[in-house]
C-alpha cells in the first residue's frame, strides 16, 4: 500500500466523500415539510395573538420575539 500513487488515495477519498454526502442529504418529503411549515405559521399565530393582550413596549417586544422564533423555526 505504500507505493500506491498519490491520486489513487485522493480518488478514494473523494468516493467516500461522495457517498457519505448522499447519506445526509435526505431531506423530508413534501409532506412532511407543509406540516412543518402549517405547525410553525400555527405557533406564530397563536403567539402573536398572546401579544395583543400586551400594550406598549412589552407588546412590541413580544411580537418581534414571536417574529424572530418563526424565522429561526424557518431557517432549522
Amino acid at each position: 500500500m505504500k507505493n500506491l500513487p498519490l491520486p489513487f488515495h485522493a480518488l478514494a477519498m473523494a468516493i467516500s466523500l461522495v457517498f457519505s454526502a448522499g447519506a445526509m442529504a435526505q431531506g423530508m418529503s413534501a409532506t412532511d415539510y407543509k406540516a412543518a411549515k402549517n405547525k410553525i405559521a400555527t405557533e406564530y399565530k397563536s403567539t402573536k395573538a398572546q401579544c395583543h393582550s400586551l400594550s406598549g413596549n412589552t407588546r412590541d417586544v413580544c411580537e418581534q420575539e414571536a417574529k424572530g422564533k418563526e424565522k429561526i423555526d424557518k431557517a432549522e
